[in-house]
């Protein structure tokens, strides 16, 4: 396994968050996807491949937009 030429960083801008392991389903074409668009980002930005950011990042960008789809 090649080592990585851009160390891991951390986000010093992000407050420390509480985590939950989930896990969802979703169709083999879009993850094949998503896993490659996380690898190319992990090339390019260092860090760890992951799916998970690539969800977390728009939802926090637009966090007050989907709580606007809910009820008060």
């Amino acid at each position: 396994m090649p080592k990585r030429t851009v160390p891991a960083t951390s986000r010093p801008d992000a407050p420390e968050s509480q985590y939950k392991t989930t896990g969802i389903n979703l169709p083999l074409d879009i993850w094949e996807l998503l896993n490659r668009v996380a690898f190319q980002r992990a090339k390019e930005r260092g860090g760890r491949p992951g799916v998970s950011g690539l969800l977390v990042d728009p939802v926090q960008r637009h966090r007050k937009e989907p709580g606007k789809e809910l009820p008060c």
